[in-house]
């Protein structure tokens, strides 16, 4: 009998069709392990199966390896930050400017609202950076670009939009990861502090 799940109920043949489900399954408890762990890089494929209740041969059915899983996690949590803000930014109106603060506090929003999500999209042990001859895209620079953009609609020469996306980004990931390391830093109230940073973004 083979025990190597013994301690857990190992989920039955996914029938015809719902092999996205298992596969969304396994992309979430890996994302649920990869935040949890003070050492991400030592969370393993047995590890990740456990917590999805199912064999590790099972995953192997949707990914090669556990960097391609990884991989996966990343682009996955990638794709629900620049979700979020995409859809904010049209909610806000036809002013670029607005949609810009708008992008900037459905990136906040994401970060509290979704802490462990947040946390992976930034574990480098998980993606590690991809060697110059690779052809595929860098993890999350779609997410920048749709920033990118809107700051170039803005007015901002086109020299200067790349640099003050990048500076916009970091405002953001700064805040929000010194308000979840230091809760009770006395940050500007948020609308404030979105305002001062697209004022200075754009002067």
């Amino acid at each position: 009998m083979n025990n190597v799940n013994s301690d857990l109920k190992i989920r039955g043949r996914n029938p015809r069709g719902e092999g996205e489900k298992l596969r969304a399954t396994l992309l979430e408890a890996a994302t649920e392990l990869l935040a949890e762990s003070e050492h991400p890089e030592r969370v393993s494929v047995r590890g990740i199966a456990r917590r999805a209740g199912v064999s590790p041969t099972a995953i192997y059915l949707h990914f090669e390896s556990r960097e391609q899983l990884f991989r996966a996690v990343s682009e996955e949590c990638f794709a629900e930050l620049g979700a979020a803000m995409c859809a904010a930014g049209p909610d806000a109106g036809g002013e670029p400017r607005d949609q810009l603060a708008a992008m900037g506090h459905a990136y906040l929003r994401f970060a509290r609202e979704r802490p462990g999500h947040y946390a992976v999209l930034f574990q480098r042990q998980i993606t590690p950076e991809a060697d110059e001859d690779d052809d595929e895209p860098k993890v999350g620079m779609d997410v920048f670009e749709s920033l990118v953009g809107v700051v170039r609609r803005c007015g901002v020469p086109e020299a200067d939009a790349f640099d003050l996306g990048v500076v916009l980004w970091m405002a953001l990931h700064g805040r929000a990861a010194v308000a979840s390391a230091m809760p009770g830093f006395p940050f500007p109230d948020e609308d404030r502090y979105i305002e001062l940073l697209v004022d200075r973004v754009l002067a």
